[in-house]
């Protein structure tokens, strides 16, 4: 008779309630379809402004040129941006005609709708509502803010402001 030890009876276990993508991170990918995540773009002593988008979002559709011009302004001063598509493989041609369309110079990559979902959870607690969704990073990396909903340049641009008069 063959025994199993706990380690081994543990792991099978695991591997019978769990399907296996779930015990492997989901991660976001750039649009070349390299794994990629936000931590590889926050905490590098400028503020991180994280845009979740769809490419049909009106919101997005009608905002998303003020927050290129955003970032232009202050890429090489106090801020950054970063988009995240929640189109999907299945729609990526999709999220790169919006990035195309609205000429945007910011870095953007692409997940699946309810892995967005997800990472949004597991980094505030609460769960994801919509398009478009704002995350605010410190240059350390910490996140700060969260915002459902279009988020005007000059409110993002005020708070900036009010976090360098605290230092």
């Amino acid at each position: 008779m063959f025994k199993i030890d706990k380690m081994s009876r543990l792991i099978l276990l695991l591997g019978v309630l769990l399907p296996l993508d779930a015990l492997q991170a989901k991660p976001l990918v750039d649009f070349s379809g390299k794994p990629t995540s936000i931590e590889q773009f926050t905490g590098k002593g400028k503020w991180t402004v994280v845009m979740i988008w769809a490419s049909d979002c009106l919101v997005c559709n009608k905002e998303a040129a003020h927050y290129d011009q955003f970032y232009l302004k202050h890429k090489d001063k106090d801020a950054v941006m970063l988009g995240i598509s929640i189109d999907g493989q299945a729609n990526k041609k999709a999220a790169e005609g919006f990035i195309k369309e609205h000429k945007l110079h910011f870095p953007n990559i692409i997940g699946e709708g309810q892995d967005v979902a997800d990472l949004f959870y597991d980094a505030t607690g609460e769960n994801w509502v919509g398009t478009p969704t704002f995350l605010i990073y410190s240059p350390t990396g910490k996140l700060t803010v969260q915002q459902v909903g279009a988020v005007p340049v000059s409110v993002i641009e005020d708070f900036l402001q009010q976090q360098a008069v605290k230092k």
